[in-house]
């Protein structure tokens, strides 16, 4: 899942993290060093994780078969989320350094969206970059 998702919404629970973006693909981060089970599709996929102070930080097996670090962050204002992604390829001679940012709905915003929305699970949006297209 290194194609960023337009918006997805994060579940905390212990020891756990759930991202489901909107293509209903859902990243479980486990934090308790579980043994994990193989994943059969893209669609649901189980990851090892681990705390360091704020950040959620995980070390996976690339998609391109190198090593991958994913790294998720709220900003100092709480506004966005932040997702870096530190791909080592052995294909490549030098890393692959991605990051999305993605905003954060203000306290209010659940009310204009419906009565379905969950204020304890927010809906994150990616940011539009400086030109409109996706910040990377």
């Amino acid at each position: 899942m290194i194609q960023p998702a337009s918006a997805f919404s994060i579940d905390l629970k212990d020891p756990e993290v759930d991202l489901t973006d909107d293509g209903s693909r859902e990243l479980i981060f486990y934090t308790d060093g579980r043994k994990l089970k193989k994943s059969v599709d893209d669609s649901r996929q189980e990851i090892a994780a681990h705390w360091n102070g704020r950040q959620l930080v995980s070390d996976e097996k690339s998609p391109l078969g190198g090593k991958m670090n994913r790294t998720f962050e709220l900003s100092s204002d709480g506004r966005q989320l932040y997702e870096n992604l530190h791909i080592d390829s052995s294909r490549s001679r030098s890393p692959l350094d991605i990051r999305y940012v993605y905003d954060i709905p203000s306290s209010d915003a659940h009310l204009q969206s419906g009565p379905e929305s969950d204020p304890d699970r927010p809906v994150l949006k990616r940011s539009p970059g400086a030109d409109g297209a996706p910040s990377q």
